[in-house]
């Protein structure tokens, strides 16, 4: 069964596919700058088999990936109604690094709301404040870097050094 993301993720080239798709709506894309989606839980996920059985929580490992997964459609996303990555651009990157604090435990049946901002881009690297929640209440909050290689890291770099410097003339 294909998930609305699924067709948006083979849209924007993400590299990712069922089972391992974390987020089932993108609800809102500023291009190299920051979105929003939404990863719906139901309980029925392969993985609630073996993690805490018969209490079933989302692996902390699954939220950091959701949001990762939201970053690089902020990274390499045109736009929801129009592409400007490909698989090849997304294979070049990598998630280097991710620190986040999980304040309180999910458990299905949950609408988790994903946020992904990019604060910085340095050398290939870019930064991200990422942030999940589910009705309202952290669940997930952090900072992670996605590492991107070869010229897709150029070409990002200097699109968002023009959208970070263009907001600052705009705070002005």
């Amino acid at each position: 069964m294909n998930s609305p993301f699924t067709t948006l993720g083979q849209h924007f080239g993400l590299p990712h596919r069922e089972p391992f798709l974390f987020i089932s709506e993108l609800v809102a894309i500023d291009p190299r700058q920051r979105g929003t989606g939404i990863w719906r839980v139901t309980g029925s996920e392969d993985f609630f088999r073996g993690h805490f059985p018969g209490n079933p929580v989302i692996p902390g490992v699954l939220l950091g990936e959701s949001l990762a997964q939201l970053a690089g459609l902020v990274a390499f996303g045109s736009s929801a109604s129009g592409h400007s990555s490909t698989s090849a651009v997304f294979q070049s990157a990598r998630l280097a690094r991710i620190d986040i604090k999980l304040p309180r435990a999910v458990v299905p049946p949950a609408h988790v709301q994903l946020e992904a901002t990019v604060t910085r881009t340095l050398d290939g690297l870019v930064m991200f404040d990422v942030r999940a929640t589910v009705g309202g209440e952290p669940v997930a909050v952090g900072s992670l870097v996605l590492a991107i290689a070869g010229n897709a890291a150029a070409a990002l770099e200097t699109a968002v050094s023009a959208k970070l410097a263009d907001n600052c003339e705009d705070a002005v």
